[in-house]
């Protein structure tokens, strides 16, 4: 698919950032993809089915609390000490990706297995700008899943909101849930923008609010970490295009019982950065 260049008339593919021709800037790919019309119409028709279902059931205020809830939420990524020091720490760091740390060779691939099956993933979702991406998770109160690190870095809405899509389940567990194979089309109603995250949310998370679900149930509803397995973590990803540095971190959070005292150390010098460029750390 295309779409025609505002500055030059040229035709540009729905995979390309800028325009060909005249370089103008037309959108990030992946915010374009949630933004397609079919895509919005699909999202809408299951977000308002949702309502409806919990109208007749009559749980319709309990659905709008936890709908309002998910319009406050946020982009996390979990990362472990040492990358969280050398990352928070040093202003001319760049939040990479696995596909860009191989290629750079700062990094070992994965074992053959896993590696085939992220880069085809990857692949199958975003087609040649996969490696511009770079994943977060949807979470309500700062936490992450501590299955990628025990630190969780809460970005700023600033630094991500125009160029993040959302996916309502890990990559991998969508490609599987759907059956979806080399070649075919993604099933639209499942992608949102920054924007609209809160329909997806609602879509896919209303069947488990009741008259009986707390407020303070609506964090782990939304990011079910489930003790350090990925492959049963619940949760929405967030699909950021491009890198960022260390300013668009807004808090950290995490335990200060650090297990070696090599580890004390690291923690007490992220903790006295943050404290200097004027970010919270938050203690679990």
């Amino acid at each position: 698919m295309m779409l025609i260049c505002n500055n030059c008339g040229s035709n540009v593919l729905d995979n390309m950032e800028h325009c060909p021709t005249c370089h103008t800037f037309v959108g990030f790919p992946n915010v374009r993809a949630a933004e397609r019309k079919e895509e919005i119409d699909a999202l809408e028709s299951r977000y308002q089915q949702a309502i409806k279902a919990a109208e007749a059931d009559g749980f319709h205020q309990c659905l709008k609390s936890f709908e309002d809830s998910m319009k406050k939420t946020c982009a996390v990524i979990n990362v472990d000490l040492d990358y969280l020091q050398h990352f928070i720490t040093t202003d001319k760091a760049l939040y990479s990706n696995y596909s860009l740390q191989v290629r750079g060779e700062v990094r070992k691939p994965a074992m053959d297995q896993d590696d085939k099956a992220r880069r085809t993933v990857e692949s199958m979702l975003f087609g040649s700008y996969a490696e511009e991406i770079r994943y977060a998770a949807l979470s309500l109160d700062g936490a992450g899943l501590r299955s990628y690190g025990p630190y969780a870095m809460k970005l700023r809405e600033i630094a991500i909101s125009k160029r993040a899509s959302l996916l309502e389940d890990n990559s991998y567990h969508f490609i599987e849930k759907h059956n979806i194979r080399c070649g075919k089309p993604i099933p639209v109603g499942y992608m949102s923008t920054w924007q609209e995250r809160y329909k997806l949310a609602v879509s896919k998370l209303a069947d488990r609010i009741s008259s009986v679900t707390s407020e303070e149930e609506y964090a782990r509803i939304l990011l079910l970490f489930s003790g350090g397995d990925r492959k049963t973590d619940d949760y929405i990803e967030i699909h950021i295009y491009g890198s960022f540095d260390n300013r668009a971190v807004e808090s950290v959070r995490g335990k200060s019982s650090a297990g070696k005292k090599h580890e004390h150390a690291l923690l007490a010098t992220v903790k006295e950065y943050l404290v200097k460029a004027g970010k919270e750390w938050i203690e679990e």
